[in-house]
């Protein structure tokens, strides 16, 4: 029997990762009407920075608590969560897959901000992909003057954020690991998000009559049930599905790996169908094609220019 290649390992552990985190954002929609965003995310560090330390043990890898850019690494992590916080309301509010895919805009925020930040040369048919990715953006949007979902912004504010991060990431690379980077994120936001909740609390937040507010800030639930159990759930996934998806890029092309990230949507047409009886519109299935196309495309340009921008070890 023939070994399978890299390139082949590497498609099943991103087809894998991403599987797994689909079901963390089932989890998260199944916990929205009772728990805050902020304390699932705080779950989710504390099960992720544990089971990372025992990885770390485990391979005899230093832990290693200091960071050789502290400022920067203090702001991905408020961007990491506060976007993602607003992908979570997304989430409990739009359709599964529209959330989803507008999350996709990612790689257009980071080919711009890369042109910005890290000087990198972005050519005309890449400038010309985003304005097409961000044509597919207004056609699930579709904003009119007389009624607007600000929900369907949140994803792409998420997008940003994280490809903000994802930037910051690119920028400290070359000191921290990618190992301590992802220690830095965790025990940042153990950090963060009792002091974002907190703030929240202070300044009434959670007594608003508004549903994205008051998933973000009411108050936390540490009562031993099934929705602890969740949320230690969520937390297991998301480093499942980060350590599959770290070892697809470890393993194969990003070029290659990067395409295969996708399949998240077709997860989020078949769970928002099968659990919550949602229809998409074929105006939705529009504006998906045209960000995914446009997404892939950015992908092979990136190939053939030998950059690796958007598609480098994503911590989602």
């Amino acid at each position: 029997m023939s070994k399978l290649s890299d390139n082949t390992l590497s498609i099943i552990c991103i087809l894998i990762g991403m599987t797994v985190f689909s079901l963390q954002d089932v989890l998260i929609r199944v916990l929205s009407d009772e728990i805050s965003a902020f304390q699932i995310l705080f779950t989710r560090s504390i099960v992720g920075i544990s089971l990372l330390c025992i990885y770390l043990k485990y391979k005899k890898i230093p832990i290693i608590f200091t960071s050789h850019y502290p400022a920067l690494t203090t702001l991905r992590t408020v961007l990491f969560l506060f976007g993602f916080a607003l992908f979570y309301v997304a989430l409990a509010n739009l359709p599964f897959a529209i959330a989803t895919s507008l999350f996709f805009t990612s790689p257009f925020f980071v080919t711009v901000l890369s042109k910005f930040f890290l000087k990198e040369d972005i050519g005309i048919r890449r400038w010309l992909t985003v304005g097409f990715g961000f044509i597919g953006v207004i056609i699930i949007v579709n904003p009119t003057l007389d009624e607007f979902n600000y929900y369907m912004l949140m994803p792409v504010i998420c997008a940003l954020a994280y490809a903000s991060a994802m930037i910051m990431i690119k920028l400290t690379s070359d000191k921290d690991s990618v190992y301590s980077q992802t220690f830095h994120f965790y025990l940042m936001a153990m950090i963060l998000c009792p002091i974002f909740s907190l703030l929240g609390a202070s300044l009434g937040f959670h007594t608003v009559e508004n549903k994205a507010l008051d998933f973000m800030f009411r108050s936390w639930d540490f009562s031993i049930n099934n929705n602890m159990f969740i949320m230690i759930a969520i937390g297991t996934t998301a480093v499942v599905a980060f350590v599959f998806t770290l070892n697809a890029y470890r393993l194969g092309k990003p070029y290659i790996v990067a395409p295969f990230e996708y399949i998240l949507l077709v997860w989020a047409i078949i769970y928002g169908r099968l659990i919550w009886g949602e229809v998409i519109t074929l105006q939705s299935y529009l504006g998906m094609a045209i960000i995914v196309a446009g997404g892939i495309y950015i992908f092979y340009r990136e190939k053939v220019n030998e950059q690796n921008l958007s598609i480098d070890k994503p911590l989602r």
